[in-house]
């Protein structure tokens, strides 16, 4: 007789690490590490701060004013152009006092990128993607214990439409292209799709991503991919326990390719070296 050999439950062996488990993971912290953990290490354990790329800078900016948008057709509240415009005036200023400095060259660099910030949202607002209807959810924080995680799995969610839909949004310098941008961004939809279950217990009928593009007429250009099945969680939790793992042991090494030529840790990088004893510190 043959007998048929299921696959064993996802495990992770991290029981020597138990005491230097971080208190929980994100995909934003996961993808991180699994990118480069020196890096990470840099970022997040030692806290070097850089001078804030300008397209970080942007996008924050611009994440700032979708937000009040969707809080305001939320509420039932003033959402006009106007409003929300000053909203993104109100976040360029705001993220420049309190985590700049930002790397503008002069000041007609800063007045172009505040311009060009202004013309997206406002295309995003004049934009078929643009909700009509009121969100279930606006900049919702979940956190929650996971099968197969060591530790509860937290994300903030930039929107969540009347169906469950989880929505993404990205500021980009050019059109994407669909199939690369859901495979970039697995682990956080997935991990989306995991934290809307286990809270309500509901499957979102797709995850999608919108991006703002930053091109000389903004585009607003939806990416939608559909749930994850049982394997796509399976994997994408392998991939978030995997990052705990390595934060939990402390391994932080070099990892080079092409992103180490724009890394602003070129310098640090450098001076790794493989006996080097990497202070032990939470991060998430």
């Amino acid at each position: 007789m043959i007998s048929c050999v299921q696959d064993p439950p996802f495990t992770t062996g991290l029981t020597p690490w138990a005491q230097t488990l971080p208190e929980h993971i994100s995909p934003t912290a996961a993808k991180a590490y699994l990118g480069c953990s020196l890096k990470f290490y840099f970022e997040r354990v030692a806290c070097i701060r850089k001078p804030t790329p300008i397209a970080l800078h942007l996008g924050k900016a611009v994440h700032a004013a979708l937000q009040a948008f969707h809080l305001a057709r939320w509420r039932g509240s003033d959402d006009s152009p106007e409003t929300i415009a000053a909203a993104f005036d109100k976040s360029f200023s705001d993220l420049e006092r309190d985590e700049g400095p930002v790397n503008f060259g002069n000041d007609i660099e800063r007045d172009k990128t505040r311009l060009d910030g202004l013309r997206v949202v406002a295309a995003y607002l004049d934009s078929p993607e643009a909700m009509k209807d009121k969100p279930r959810a606006v900049e919702v924080l979940l956190k929650e214990e996971i099968p197969g995680l060591s530790v509860p799995l937290v994300g903030a969610m930039d929107l969540i439409e009347g169906d469950f839909t989880a929505v993404d949004f990205k500021s980009a310098a050019a059109k994407p292209d669909a199939t690369h941008a859901a495979f970039d961004h697995e682990i956080q939809l997935v991990s989306y799709q995991l934290l809307i279950e286990a809270a309500t217990g509901e499957t979102p009928p797709s995850l999608d991503l919108v991006y703002l593009v930053k091109t000389k007429t903004p585009q607003i250009i939806r990416v939608a991919s559909p749930p994850a099945d049982a394997r796509r969680k399976r994997r994408v939790v392998a991939l978030l326990e995997t990052a705990v793992e390595g934060i939990a042991a402390g391994r932080h090494h070099p990892q080079p390719g092409m992103q180490c030529s724009w890394c602003q840790f070129k310098n640090e990088c450098l001076t790794w070296l493989p006996t080097q004893q990497v202070p032990m510190r939470r991060a998430a």
